[in-house]
């Protein structure tokens, strides 16, 4: 009898063992997989700066145009994880001091331009040097480590966000925040005298509609 109670105790005590040993893989690789990404980030910006300064140059009432923009389906959840990262470099980068916000974003043309690896231009987007052009940026909102934009919420009228592009920094201020439908398309409205950049992601706590932030050149 004694020895069938060991041995029920050593089964116990080898899969209590297994299930420690599983929690503990689970509980550290998710905040390792976000450390190992904010390194990765922080090694391309470092690149894309370096870049720039290897060049030696220095970092009312009026019709609205209405521009609709198709959106990809922005769900909160992460990419497949994987041990191996993907390899591409930064043609800009977006930086909103008031959320800390400073992420890079590739070409419209790069498979990296991808809401589930990057900060995505809308393939409708005009970049940033075209005159009186609007670009257009999306990402996700959420908690998972790929939701860029998600304390877009908290930015208030006037709100100041620059673009590095070109070796050209270009600075906006925000101007207005509207809501619309997830249906996949987005009315964009604003001054198309002004050069603008638009942002896009879910609006915070509401499953059925998305955020629109309209910023003007200043």
């Amino acid at each position: 009898m004694q020895k069938k109670d060991k041995k029920i105790k050593g089964q116990l005590f080898k899969v209590g063992l297994f299930l420690l040993i599983i929690g503990g893989i689970v509980f550290f690789s998710i905040p390792l997989a976000k450390i190992k990404d904010q390194v990765f980030e922080e090694m391309r910006l470092a690149i894309f700066r370096l870049d720039i300064n290897s060049e030696d140059q220095t970092i009312s009432d009026v019709d609205t145009e209405n521009l609709v923009v198709t959106t990809p389906e922005i769900i909160e959840e992460e990419p497949n994880s994987s041990s191996s990262r993907p390899s591409y470099s930064y043609i800009g980068e977006l930086s909103i001091p008031d959320i800390r916000l400073q992420r890079g974003f590739v070409s419209k043309d790069s498979r990296y331009n991808n809401i589930n690896y990057n900060i995505t231009i809308a393939q409708e987007a005009d970049y940033p040097d075209v005159e009186k052009g609007n670009f257009i940026l999306m990402a996700h909102s959420g908690n998972a480590y790929i939701s860029f934009f998600d304390k877009l919420y908290r930015l208030e009228i006037g709100a100041i966000a620059t673009v590095s592009y070109e070796a050209e920094t270009y600075t906006y201020k925000l101007a207005k925040v509207y809501t619309q439908p997830k249906t996949g398309k987005v009315a964009i409205f604003r001054n198309p005298n002004i050069k603008t950049l638009t942002l896009i992601t879910c609006t915070h706590d509401d499953d059925y509609n998305q955020s629109i932030y309209i910023f003007e050149e200043v």
